[in-house]
């Protein structure tokens, strides 16, 4: 096996400082929920980003929903450290207190914190599985029932939230309205914010959330005291105490599904802002397109039954190609895990593995490639890499970045010649610098997006000396294939390349070979035998 990396190293450093040193000052625009547009974007401290993450509920197993979004926010994360050179911090909030988690529980009769840990501990494996890098930190809704209490305190003391007999806590809408803008709360018109389980009565106005959910002092359910009662928090709450406990008053990036932004996020923004006594506490908000079932009306969710386990989904496709899935769909639209997209991911993962495939083949003098002009392929190169910073500038659009991939490859295998009986005497003198250098182009984009390909096409794994050496028992297993061929197929041999005399000089040297790389042929009466050589 032919191994460029270590090669191409220096050569690529030199070829790529003065064009990535470019994106350092490339002004990147992204789409910001709030405000239904396309901003600059330009975070308060500049070349850093402050991010807070929604992350799971852990009453159960991930599924593809929750992996489509993830990876798609991993890839938006690579694409501002790698590619425009941001410092980010990255805090991602885990729901181990929920009321899933509990009712499992007390079904499973286990403690709520064995139930949580080991769905977290599961979604962490999955998400390693997915090549998804982990935050800077995580933040455990148990870990801060303190600090989530001296916070809605706070807000009852502004007067922005009011206590009920039953212990519960509310937010309190009317007096919001008179004292801030009360545009915050329209990130997206789906109705009143609601839940089932308030008691309706107890509440001041309809649109007033939940900050804590009052429980009964002599229940045996999951409850904490407080100064107004004892209960827990509200879904809402959670999120905002844990990025404010990290980032204070200001964040540059809060991002979730698309099903968060109302209420969840509409009313983090309402009792953050309140608490902070700021306008703005969170200056972009990025929302991931869903996952939908087949019929693209339906998302997928775990209360719909129509999951697919990350475990699942693993069993027939590769992070790879479920990673090229993501890379081809816009990051704020939907999409849909069926066939017709799986296939276009399988397609483009199968091209560049050929393409790479077809690389060592021409190291080899195997294909033609004397049409490829060599100053064409470089300008080619660099024109792509421009492209693709522009497109991922303008709301990380790695549709076309990805399109721009694959028209190279098109382009380069478009000046193959695969018929070489007419030029085997030119072939192996034709430079193929260019060529390693278009490998070495895309293998390095494909590693910004979170896609390592080893050269000879396959998923990058831990190489292993037994795997380096069975690779080498094959290339030479190949190549001794191949010169049997060439033999067989001459159309005239002289006296003294009588094909036996050929064919055994080919056995001898195969024998050599392999006693070279630890593998020792014996040739026997009836056959022959092999052993590692000590």
């Amino acid at each position: 096996m032919i191994r460029f990396r270590s090669y191409l190293l220096s050569f690529r450093s030199l070829f790529y400082q003065r064009y990535y040193s470019s994106s350092q000052i490339h002004d990147v625009y992204i789409y910001n929920s709030t405000n239904k547009s396309m901003e600059k974007f330009e975070p308060k401290y500049p070349g850093t980003i402050f991010w807070y993450s929604c992350g799971p509920t852990v009453y159960d197993s991930s599924h593809i929903g929750h992996a489509s979004t993830y990876v798609t926010s991993d890839i938006i994360h690579r694409i501002l450290k790698h590619v425009f050179n941001y410092n980010i911090v990255l805090m991602m909030g885990i729901t181990d207190i929920d009321d899933k988690i509990i009712h499992r529980s007390q079904k499973e009769n286990v403690h709520y914190l064995e139930i949580s840990k080991k769905y977290e501990q599961e979604f962490i494996d999955d998400m390693l599985k997915l090549n998804v890098q982990p935050p800077t930190l995580y933040a455990r809704v148990s870990d801060h029932i303190p600090l989530i209490i001296n916070f809605i305190q706070k807000l009852i003391d502004k007067r922005f939230a009011y206590a009920c007999p039953s212990g519960s806590v509310y937010f309190d809408m009317n007096y919001y309205g008179e004292t801030n803008e009360y545009k915050h709360h329209r990130m997206n018109e789906q109705g009143l914010s609601s839940l089932e389980s308030d008691i309706l009565n107890e509440k001041r106005n309809i649109r007033d959330f939940a900050l804590w959910k009052g429980r009964d002092k002599t229940s045996n359910e999951l409850k904490f005291q407080t100064p107004w009662g004892y209960g827990r928090p509200g879904w809402h709450i959670e999120c905002s105490v844990m990025a404010s406990r990290t980032f204070g008053s200001h964040l540059d990036i809060h991002s979730g599904g698309l099903d968060l932004v109302f209420p969840h996020h509409a009313n983090e923004i309402l009792q953050s802002t309140a608490y902070h006594g700021n306008k703005t506490w969170v200056k972009y908000w990025l929302h991931t397109g869903l996952l939908n079932t087949k019929s693209m009306d339906e998302k997928m969710s775990k209360s719909l039954n129509n999951t697919i386990l990350i475990r699942d989904m693993l069993k027939t496709y590769t992070s790879t190609q479920f990673r090229l899935f993501c890379l081809m769909h816009d990051y704020r639209s939907p999409r849909s895990f069926e066939s017709a997209a799986i296939q276009q991911a399988l397609f483009v993962d199968k091209l560049f593995k050929a393409f790479f495939d077809t690389v060592q083949a021409c190291q080899k003098g195997l294909v033609d490639i004397s049409s490829l002009s060599e100053a064409e392929t470089i300008t080619r190169i660099r024109n792509a890499h421009e492209e693709i910073i522009d497109v991922l500038a303008n709301n990380f659009d790695t549709p076309s970045a990805m399109s721009r991939l694959q028209e190279l490859v098109h382009w380069i295998n478009s000046h193959m010649n695969y018929d070489i009986r007419d030029n085997e005497n030119i072939i192996n003198n034709i430079p193929t610098c260019a060529l390693f250098l278009a490998v070495d182009f895309i293998q390095s984009w494909l590693e910004i997006f979170g896609i390592d390909m080893s050269l000879s096409g396959h998923e990058n794994q831990n190489v292993s000396s037994d795997r380096i050496l069975l690779e080498n028992v094959i290339e030479k297993s190949v190549q001794f294939r191949t010169n049997i061929r060439d033999i067989c197929r001459r159309r005239s041999l002289t006296d003294e390349e009588s094909p036996k005399k050929l064919l055994l000089e080919q056995c001898d040297d195969y024998r050599s070979q392999m006693k070279y790389l630890g593998v020792e042929i014996k040739d026997r009466h009836q056959g022959s035998t092999w052993s590692f050589k000590k």
